[in-house]
């Protein structure tokens, strides 16, 4: 059972929200790792820690809440020196997520969340509170004197605070948030005085003052969050002011700061300060405007004095509590009264102005949708640009056909910007899938006792979303193999002139309309003795051929179901389960993998992938009366070779091209349509995968074009094996799209197309 009070669309904006944050907070806390006085960084996973945290104290998620803010702790003593983020400290903080990622996925489920460790939350506090035994304290930074306080005398009268329960639970991680924010907001404030420091400060300020108006917001307390509402939107005014408007504005900041510090000694109390504060914030804003009219004060002290907040205050309070005064209107420098939830939404788009929000999160749904009716799109340009051919090569008005033919060059072209716009919707970064690698390494490396460097370049590569989501499972074999197998003990790297730490380079780049990805490490390499050996002991291959295969022929054993070198099975590998399958999930999206290795110096694979599978340029071809669709992206050229360049060597069917033998496979035969008789295939389509090339035999080219790839029941039929999909041509008719890596096995393997059409 889920939280019943929560709104569904809220709660799924913050599952959204933190979910991102999460995703970076992994490689971040890795990266950190390796420098961990990063102040920069520190700072990063410290705001997305804060930010989930403070999103989660409004929803009331108390048990997600207790161990973000131990987390948060943690992260802030190391920001203040106070403790080192050593490997003990990162394995906790490593745990937390894993923590906040089991309760965002029960949240998810709609499942109660399950409190974290006690032990976990215990360890990262002591980490925050300055009593952790593993890491070496740092010198504590000297404390600037304390600004001026209000008396005692001066207080307010006080009155009970009133929280709901589900709020009360919540209230001493609450004011340690405030209590934090209002300090950082006093450390900074002092760097707006002066010009070549002012930018900076201000954007820190500002960040820092929109949680601040956040926090206050959870208390429900009106003059509270009217004093932080004002310091907010003067501090932003002050980015861009003069000095004297800076000087002017200050002491008034500092009052501010001073009543808010004031207020959350009296919640640790659990009472409400109350004073009247309606005067400082008006005039507060007013200064911060450049408004001369506004009576000056040189100190925190004459500002609260001038502003008749020290002076009178419990009979002031006492006599307005029934009736607040209302501020004067924005004209007289004064601040509008707090508006209702309903009223600040109407009004955020005029305040946003081109400033604003340059994004909006779209269901995914909505864009398979879009993505959908754009491939319709698609096939109606094509039956479009066909029927323009065809009246074309009839006996019409020539006016007609200029017509028609540039109204359908129109369509093509505006087909074609729709196509990628909603495509580039798609798109995101590998950057979302890398970022989850350093964690696994990091924990690779721990369970192996080996030393691993894990060198991502390219992140920033766009792919699909749909190939993202495939990608995962293969990468994480892979790289899981790379560090099992391919990187040695630091010792024997050591014995082999090799640095004891292991580099495993994952890289991204981009090539035509594909994805190259690349995994290199600098490990022990392959053994072609050891892969060839096992390869006859299986008895795919005997001891005499071996000799005259390639490396990478005898490389391609490896992802053959069930194979493996390896001596002993680990829980990392060897169970001789998996590159069968990486390749399979590759190949799902259309993709290829090549293996190459240099023994005792590493091995590199690469995994090439397009850049969608929805829409492709496709060869159509005819096998008989047949016509099939092949992706251009694997077309190397189209030749009719002449009788004196066909041959057969160990019963199989070769052509000589140039300076190469290439084999044949016979499109008629694999899609079993030879059936009445032998299908004529003069023209052979020379395809192209992973450094290899084979020719298909087909009867005639038909032409390019654009197809939209639809699933195939796989139920449905004849060679099923070898083709990947469906399209709808131009001209209405239904095409199968053959699968080139199926058509590579056939050619290697020599799977007959009888075999096939079962």
């Amino acid at each position: 059972m889920g939280n019943p009070a929560l709104d569904p669309s809220i709660l799924q904006d913050f599952l959204t929200e933190s979910g991102e944050l999460l995703e970076r907070l992994e490689g971040d806390l890795v990266t950190l790792e390796r420098d961990p006085r990063d102040p920069e960084m520190l700072n990063q996973i410290f705001r997305a820690l804060h930010t989930i945290k403070g999103s989660a104290s409004f929803l009331a998620l108390t048990n997600l809440v207790q161990i973000a803010h131990a987390s948060e702790s943690a992260l802030n003593a190391a920001r203040n020196r106070v403790v080192v983020v050593d490997r003990g400290v990162m394995d906790l903080l490593l745990s937390a997520v894993d923590v906040l990622k089991r309760q965002m996925q029960q949240l998810r489920d709609g499942q109660d969340l399950v409190a974290p460790p006690t032990e976990l939350v215990s360890s990262l506090t002591a980490i925050g509170d300055g009593r952790w035994k593993g890491s070496s304290p740092a010198a504590a930074k000297p404390q600037a004197e304390p600004p001026a306080r209000i008396e005692p005398e001066h207080a307010s009268h006080e009155r009970a605070l009133q929280l709901p329960s589900s709020k009360q639970d919540l209230l001493e991680f609450l004011i340690s948030d405030l209590e934090e924010t209002i300090g950082k907001l006093r450390e900074r404030l002092d760097g707006l005085r002066a010009a070549s420091t002012r930018a900076d400060a201000s954007g820190d300020l500002v960040e820092t003052s929109v949680a601040l108006v956040r926090a206050v917001e959870f208390f429900e307390l009106d003059r509270t969050t009217a004093m932080a509402r004002a310091l907010s939107e003067s501090l932003q005014a002050l980015a861009n002011a003069e000095d004297a408007t800076v000087e002017a504005t200050l002491p008034r900041c500092g009052a501010v700061l001073e009543l808010l510090t004031r207020q959350v000694s009296c919640l640790k109390r659990s009472v409400v300060g109350e004073w009247l504060t309606e005067t400082l914030v008006e005039r507060l804003v007013a200064s911060a405007r450049g408004q001369a009219d506004v009576p000056r004060a040189g100190s925190v002290n004459e500002a609260l004095r001038v502003d008749g907040v020290d002076v009178g205050v419990q009979e002031a309070a006492e006599a307005s509590s029934d009736a607040a005064p209302v501020a004067e209107p924005a004209a007289k420098g004064g601040v509008e009264p707090a508006k209702s939830g309903e009223e600040r939404a109407s009004e955020a788009p005029r305040k946003g102005g081109v400033g604003g929000d340059q994004t909006i999160r779209v269901e995914v749904g909505r864009l398979e949708t879009l993505m959908n009716l754009v491939g319709e799109l698609v096939l109606q340009k094509n039956r479009v640009a066909s029927l323009a051919r065809t009246i074309g090569a009839r006996d019409v008005e020539q006016s007609l056909r200029e017509a028609l033919s540039t109204a359908a060059g129109g369509l093509d072209r505006v087909t074609s910007d729709i196509q990628m716009a909603v495509m580039r919707t798609r798109m995101q970064p590998l950057d979302k899938l890398f970022g989850r690698y350093p964690r696994l390494i990091r924990d690779l490396c721990g369970k192996t006792g080996k030393k691993i460097d894990l060198v991502i370049e390219g992140g920033e590569t766009e792919v699909d979303k749909s190939v993202i989501e495939e990608l995962n499972d293969p990468l994480v074999h892979l790289l899981r193999n790379s560090s099992d197998h391919g990187i040695e003990m630091p010792e024997d790297r050591v014995k082999a002139g090799k640095p004891e730490t292991g580099v495993i380079t994952l890289s991204a780049t981009h090539e035509g309309s594909h994805v190259r990805i690349r995994i290199r490490d600098d490990g022990r390499g392959l053994s072609r003795d050891r892969i060839a050996k096992k390869a006859i002991e299986r008895g795919l291959v005997n001891a005499e051929s071996v000799a005259s295969l390639s490396d990478r022929e005898v490389y391609d054993f490896i992802f053959l179901p069930g194979f493996s070198t390896a001596e002993q099975v680990s829980d990392l590998s060897g169970r001789g389960v998996g590159m069968d399958v990486v390749r399979t999930n590759v190949q799902k999206i259309k993709g290829t993998i090549e293996l190459s290795s240099v023994p005792g110096s590493g091995t590199t694979i690469d995994i090439t992938i397009p850049l969608t599978v929805a829409i492709m340029p496709a060869m159509m071809v005819a096998v008989a009366e047949e016509v099939y669709a092949i992706p251009l992206s694997s077309i190397l050229e189209i030749v009719r070779p002449a009788p004196e360049t066909l041959s057969s060597i160990g019963g199989r069917k070769v052509m000589r091209l140039r300076d190469s033998v290439l084999p044949l496979v016979s499109a008629a035969e694999i899609f079993g349509l030879g059936e009445g008789g032998e299908v004529e295939s003069p023209f052979a389509v020379v395809l192209s995968q992973g450094g290899r090339r084979v020719g298909l035999l087909v009867s005639r080219p038909v032409g390019q074009q654009e197809i939209v790839v639809k699933p195939l029941d796989v139920a449905s039929g004849h060679g099923k094996k070898a083709v990947s999909g469906a399209t709808v041509r131009d001209d209405g008719g239904v095409s199968l799209i053959a699968d080139v890596a199926e058509l590579f096995q056939l050619a290697e393997f020599g799977v007959s197309g009888a075999d096939q059409a079962s």
